[in-house]
């Protein structure tokens, strides 16, 4: 660590060293970045800039995950630690540059996503506040119900009766394609509205309350099925009865009728099933909204209220005079019958009924009385109430003296403002909400315990009422040295504010609310999100069919001579090679023709003649053209022909069309007639004469042959048509008309489209495909072939699956199967789209996608993206990218952008692999438009960083690592070498001594010496030479001795060379004489020896090791001498050994390139010494016959 500074300790705080941290991070690599903080700085991980920014945010916003790992792990940083700016975090900083690679590492690493900045905002804040400008939540969208709380009572409707601390879906919805949009919870049951208009009810049915008809509890909603013919617009419930009102304006109740609050007649105890409510005063009036609480119903139009049930107070009149203590049937109340009132809301509870009007007015029935209590509260568009005091004798079987609650009123209106009224302070006020940042509401729901919100984007939250002692405490301006007159004050001030005090706290997993609601108790709660596929528009498409280019394809392929038709027809001198299933499957008459044993139909035209050249029936079709023939074919096959396309130019069939083949001269004599008095007159006379006779009859009859002609060939396909039982084509070739030698489409008629029914025709199955279970399906060989590459490849060429007689095995499981041979003859998969099983539809796609099948591929796809949800999403995400499905994988990666705050919060991504969370960060900030603004320049003041490369010490480790495996692979070689080159057959029939092959190296020719040597080979020729008659000799003079190139690297083993040497081995070959070369004096004293090489592999050849290698240098000698001279040392127990106790180094490595400069220079100095007499390697010292050590004497 040289750059550490002397002062620089693990408490540091500089300045500069921070900065220098931080602009390394922003421009350097992560090995770079890690070396540096390694010895940079003893504090560099957790050192700040004056801005309170620190490594760790740094790197989350440049997306070094690679560094934020190593940091967390090996150094131990803060990572909850915050800047000074805006109390950002690093997990706030990586979600705000789009880094979800960096986001779940710090998830991973135990980072809260609830950790709060300066102005409130969460991480999942963030996320919020990036959503698309296009994502919008309204209550029209496809929702969704999430419910949660104590279940007492089986009102949740998840099937059980466990309680949810969190949000959860109601899986019965979605399974169904159901969509909710609204709620209403009670004590016992649950009621849900679906957007088209039907009823759904859960939990105890104890009095009807349910509508089923029975009393039973239901732990999932049931429908109600007294309401499915009915399109029901609103509900309302209470404790023991439902109320419903349809599009129509009429209304029906069930459950409970004790206190009369069902309004039907006559009274009855309860009601299990909807009942209408029929009153006279209702007739003509059209009720537009409903509102119910325990003891009483409420029906309004837009001009009047109508209560009935209990009279405690709340229905808005005096009590009966005459004693009655309930309302039987819908009565107005006559408080309310204003003259120009135009109602707008209703809402009730057990012990009140609130009215709003268009023009603001805000009404509250209770205590037998109708007060005004509020007024120009304009654009209100929800209103509730709870709480209330009912007269505790008209009932006090039920009810309990003070037994009521402090009323209370919510207003929520367009702005997303919220008013309140309360009984104890008589007046209405604003709420103002106790959080870090400003929100607007735009649903509310309220109980006996607490307020409910949900904001426009989406968010929920749960609100409590300040108590006056806590408004109190919080004002910063009171001090114990005021006056305790100041504190009345105080106290006197905050009671008048004209605002309500509400603490909000967020509430988790929510974040596409709609709407929200709460039972009377507080003890459960529903609310609806949007549909997470809602602003979803990559859907996957999918192609266009190739259901008849595929038939066609097949048609335009048939041979005579293949195997996979099975039927031949003749016309004319034409042969038609094609397939019965398909012929059969299409025309009555060929089903007729090929099931017949007698093979005789009533039309004598068409019999069997014999078998073709392939074994196949051979049928003959007379009176038929062969082109009519092959329309009719065409359209067969691909349900269309060149006749129905507009526009198109066919060729005029000729009745005598054999004419055209006649000789020219007879056909002309033939037409010529004679005159008697042809006395005197030249044949060229007579010829002239009838030419132009013929050319005047055929410019008059021109223009109506072809008419004619143009005319009859439309009628002839026609007629050829209805003969063979293809009634589809003469009724479409009723619009075309033959015009000017083109086809025109009059009236364009689409028929049906071919429909190939696999079970049809089952006697014309020729193969059979058998599934990894055992299933057996038949099948034909023309479908399986026209459609899939697959099956043509294998059944159509000369594979034994062609002729073999059993079933085809095939590794696939029956219902798969069975789908890909549905869609090969039908070209659909119902049963992918009607799956509601995910896994099942991913089995089939990965079928498809190994047998190519491209189309079913992207039907899977399409049937996949339409289930996505929050909980399979990361998977399918996941999946596609592992099996290329490219559509389905964008359709994953939108999803989870536009959910990105759910996801991460549900933490579903953490199964993502590095690769695939790399694609999602990419796209995402691709997604988000302002991702552009948000780059992080690199500093460009800072450290050099040049010299620093991977993590202390990697690069050394690199290095040494790289020198071993080279050095290995060199002995490798060498090894390899020598092991192939013993292998070879030899041609000796003894063994000479030698040196080891890593010894062996060229001998150059000393400077200023002209001599060449006599090879007229390249150096890869002399090495891999088998010639017995090839030599290899030294263009130095014998009295200059070659150098050894090898002493100052093998010191060692130049000694052991030394004594092998000096002991006088004898050679295995006496030497054979040559002619000295003339140009050296030297050479007189030479006897070449003549050695024959042997064939080794130029792969396994060893590595040439040379410092002062001259380019003209020839090779020493071949590898055959090498190796017997070494393995006869071995045998005689003189070789050195190979392994020395210390590393052997090596000189400097030739190139390749290097050695093909040497090859092409001996190849080159071959011309010079064509002349030059060979010579070869001998002993220096003596006897003669004694091998000695390489080089010349």
């Amino acid at each position: 660590m040289s750059s550490l500074l002397p002062d620089c300790t693990s408490k540091c705080r500089s300045l500069q060293h921070a900065l220098d941290v931080i602009s390394v991070v922003t421009r350097g690599s992560e090995g770079q970045i890690k070396a540096f903080l390694s010895s940079h700085c003893y504090n560099a991980a957790t050192i700040k800039d004056a801005f309170g920014r620190n490594v760790i945010h740094l790197a989350s916003s440049c997306g070094k995950k690679g560094v934020l790992d190593w940091l967390a792990e090996s150094k131990g940083v803060d990572l909850l630690a915050k800047d000074k700016e805006s109390g950002w975090t690093a997990l706030h900083r990586s979600i705000f540059y789009g880094y979800i690679d960096c986001v779940l590492s710090l998830l991973k690493h135990g980072v809260s996503l609830y950790i709060q900045d300066k102005e409130g905002l969460s991480a999942l804040d963030l996320v919020m506040k990036d959503r698309p400008i296009h994502v919008v939540f309204k209550k029209t969208d496809p929702t969704e119900v999430y419910t949660w709380g104590n279940n007492i009572n089986f009102t949740l409707g998840h099937g059980g009766q466990q309680g949810k601390h969190h949000p959860e879906l109601v899986d019965l919805f979605p399974r169904n394609g159901i969509y909710i949009k609204q709620v209403v919870l009670c004590k016992f049951h649950s009621v849900f509205l679906s957007h088209k208009g039907q009823v759904y009810t859960c939990g105890h049915g104890q009095g009807g309350r349910l509508g089923h008809g029975d009393e039973q509890t239901c732990l999932v909603p049931r429908l109600v099925e007294g309401l499915a013919g009915h399109q029901c617009s609103q509900i309302a419930a209470a404790k023991d009865h439902t109320v419903v009102l349809t599009e129509d304006g009429y209304v029906y109740t069930f459950g409970l009728n004790t206190f009369h609050q069902l309004g039907i007649n006559p009274p009855s105890a309860n009601c299990t099933v909807p009942r209408q409510v029929q009153a006279k005063n209702l007739k003509g009036r059209m009720v537009i909204g409903v509102a119910a609480g325990r003891f009483h119903t409420v029906l309004w139009t837009k001009e009047a209220v109508y209560t009935m049930g209990l009279n405690g107070g709340q229905l808005g009149y005096l009590l009966d005079p005459n004693g009655e203590k309930c309302v039987t049937g819908p009565r107005q109340v006559s408080a309310l019958h204003h003259k120009d009132i135009s109602l707008s809301l209703v809402s009730a509870s057990d012990g009140a009924t609130v009215c709003v009007t268009e023009r603001g007015d805000i009404y509250l029935l209770a205590e037998y009385q109708c007060k005004k209590m509020a007024s120009k509260q304009l654009n209100l568009k929800k209103v509730l109430v709870n709480g209330g005091y009912l007269d505790y004798k008209v009932d006090t079987q039920h009810l309990q003296e003070n037994g009521g609650e402090k009323i209370c009123i919510l207003a929520l209106d367009e702005a997303g403002r919220v008013f309140c009224w309360k009984s104890s302070n008589n007046s209405m006020k604003q709420c103002r909400w106790v959080y870090g940042r400003q929100v607007f509401m735009s649903d509310i729901a309220l109980n006996g315990n607490e307020i409910m919100f949900v904001t426009q984007d989406g968010e929920a939250f749960t609100g409590e009422w300040m108590e006056e002692g806590k408004k109190i405490s919080e004002k910063k301006e009171l001090a114990s040295s005021l006056h305790s007159s100041s504190c009345d004050v105080s106290c006197e001030h905050d009671t008048n504010s004209v605002y309500e005090r509400i603490r909000l706290q967020k509430l988790t997993f929510v974040h596409r609310a709609v709407s929200i609601a709460t039972d009377p108790n507080g003890c459960n709660f529903a609310v609806l999100q949007s549909d997470p596929k809602t602003s979803l528009y990559e859907i996957p498409s999918v192609s266009l069919s190739s259901f008849g280019e595929d038939f066609g394809k097949l048609l335009d392929e048939t041979d005579e001579m293949d195997s996979i038709h099975d039927v031949t027809f003749q016309i004319g001198t034409r042969t038609y090679p094609v397939h019965k299933y398909i012929l059969a499957i299409r025309s009555d008459f060929f089903k007729k023709l090929f099931v017949s044993n007698d093979n005789q139909l009533d039309t004598p035209d068409v019999y069997r003649k014999d078998e073709d050249a392939v074994g196949c029936d051979l049928y003959v079709i007379e009176k038929v053209h062969p082109d009519l023939f092959a329309y009719l074919l065409q359209f067969m096959y691909t349900d269309t022909c060149d006749l129905l396309t507009h526009g198109y130019k066919p060729k005029l069939l000729h009745k005598g069309k054999s004419e055209e083949y006649q000789d020219t001269l007879i056909s002309n004599l033939s037409k010529m007639s004679f005159d008697e008095n042809v006395n005197g007159k030249s044949a060229f006379e007579i010829y002239r004469n009838n030419q132009v006779q013929n050319e005047k009859q055929k410019s008059k009859s021109k223009k109506g042959k072809v008419v004619g002609e143009e005319a009859n060939l439309i009628k002839m396909l026609q007629s050829a048509a209805k003969k063979f039982g293809l009634s589809n084509l003469s009724g479409r070739l009723d619009g075309v008309r033959l015009e000017n030698g083109k086809i025109n489409v009059v009236n364009k008629k689409n028929g049906n489209k071919p429909k190939i029914n696999q079970k049809k025709c089952s006697y014309l199955c020729d193969v059979t495909l058998k599934s990894l279970d055992g299933k057996e399906f038949p099948c034909h060989k023309c479908v399986l072939c026209a459609r899939l590459d697959y099956f043509h490849s294998m059944l159509s060429s000369s594979w034994i699956e062609a002729s073999c007689c059993s079933a085809l095995e095939m590794p696939i499981h029956s219902d798969i199967l069975e789908i890909i041979i549905d869609y090969l003859y039908t070209d659909e998969a119902h049963a992918v789209k009607d799956s509601q099983n995910v896994e099942f539809i991913c089995n089939v796609l990965v079928v498809a996608d190994q047998l190519l099948i491209s189309r079913l591929k992207e039907i899977c796809e399409l049937a996949i993206a339409e289930k996505l949800t929050l909980k399979n999403a990361a998977e399918l995400l996941e999946f596609a990218a592992m099996y290329n499905a490219e559509q389905l994988k964008l359709s994953c990666l939108q999803f989870i952008g536009l959910n990105m705050a759910a996801l991460l919060e549900a933490r579903t991504l953490d199964v993502l692999s590095d690769e695939v969370v790399k694609d999602l960060s990419v796209y995402y900030r691709k997604m988000i438009p302002a991702m552009v603004r948000r780059v992080i320049t690199p500093y460009p003041d800072g450290p050099d960083i040049s010299s620093y490369e991977p993590e202390d010490g990697e690069n050394f480790v690199f290095l040494r690592e790289e020198m071993n495996t080279e050095q290995n692979s060199q002995e490798a070689l060498f090894k390899k070498a020598k092991t192939k080159a013993k292998k070879k057959p030899r041609k000796r029939s003894d063994s000479s001594g030698g040196y080891n092959l890593s010894d062996i190296i060229q001998s150059p020719v000393s400077t200023g010496s002209v001599n060449k040597t006599n090879s007229i080979e390249s150096l890869p020729e002399l090495l891999t030479s088998d010639s017995e008659g090839s030599y290899m000799g030294m263009g130095s003079p014998r009295d200059l001795q070659s150098p050894d190139f090898t002493k100052g690297f093998h010191p060692e083993k130049n000694e052991m060379k030394d004594k092998a040497c000096s002991q006088g081995m004898k050679p295995s070959q006496p030497n054979k004489e040559m002619k000295p070369y003339k140009g050296s004096s030297a050479l007189a004293q030479s006897v070449p020896q003549r050695i024959p090489n042997a064939k080794t592999n130029s792969a396994s050849s060893p590595n040439w090791v040379a410092t002062g290698f001259s380019p003209a240098s020839p090779p020493a000698m071949d590898l055959r001498t090498i190796m017997e001279i070494e393995e006869s040392m071995q045998k005689r127990g003189t070789m050195p050994k190979a392994n020395s106790g210390r590393m052997t180094s090596h000189g400097n490595k030739l190139s390749q390139k290097q050695r093909k400069m040497i090859a092409l220079a001996a190849k080159d100095n071959g011309s010079v010494t064509s002349s030059m007499e060979p010579t070869m390697l001998t002993t220096t010292p003596p006897p003669p016959t004694k091998v000695a050590k390489l080089g010349n004497a």
